[in-house]
């Protein structure tokens, strides 16, 4: 068994979504200074990293984060390998093996970003309305991207979020997807349990049997 994580490290220099507060970790208490623990405050967004979206973040009272049932969150999920430049596309979808109520993650090459540069990429790989659409129609419960939006960076309208958030479908955004083949796994997806909240980081691992 190969437990792999596919989370992102939260830091002061990594990737954050333009318009989201910065991620800033400072010491309050340190041990250095002869005081008795090392105590740290952490500022950053819900949707910091690796982090997973509750439909609350664009539905009026859609369930929050820490409503989420937990067998959305643990279970079995397809790898697929996205080699298009620019968008998953429905047509693409149509071409894999995807069962009803299937989980999902895509790999593309937005992962070198992840990995690569604490600078925001705003050509990264996104999904498709009509490839959400498609996931809808197979009743698809998770699903997973290996950047900060699942969504076109240009989207005014956040459709996409909309129509997966608003059929119950969790969105995982931030996975580190670069170390990981296409194929079957099992994974773990565990956000903060935040009372009411849009979205929350997480820790995702896939494990490999």
């Amino acid at each position: 068994m190969r437990i792999i994580d596919v989370s992102i490290p939260i830091s002061d220099s990594m990737v954050y979504f333009p318009g989201d507060p910065k991620p800033q970790i400072s010491r309050v208490y340190s041990i250095e200074k002869g005081e008795a623990a090392n105590v740290s405050k952490l500022i950053l967004s819900s949707h910091t990293g690796t982090h997973i979206d509750a439909p609350a973040h664009f539905i009026k009272d859609g369930k929050t984060i820490d409503k989420l049932p937990l067998e959305y969150l643990i279970g079995e999920v397809k790898v697929f390998e996205v080699y298009e430049d620019d968008k998953i596309t429905r047509e693409f979808l149509e071409s894999k093996n995807i069962d009803l109520e299937d989980r999902i993650f895509f790999k593309t090459k937005n992962s070198q970003y992840l990995s690569s540069t604490s600078e925001f990429c705003e050509k990264y790989v996104y999904l498709s309305l009509d490839a959400a659409q498609f996931l809808i129609e197979r009743k698809v419960k998770v699903v997973g991207i290996d950047y900060l939006s699942i969504e076109e960076f240009s989207s005014n309208d956040f459709a996409v979020h909309k129509l997966l958030l608003s059929n119950n479908v969790v969105i995982i955004e931030g996975l580190d997807l670069s170390n990981v083949c296409g194929g079957k796994y099992r994974y773990v997806a565990l956000p903060l349990k935040l009372k009411d909240c849009d979205g929350a980081p997480a820790r995702v691992v896939l494990i490999d049997f």
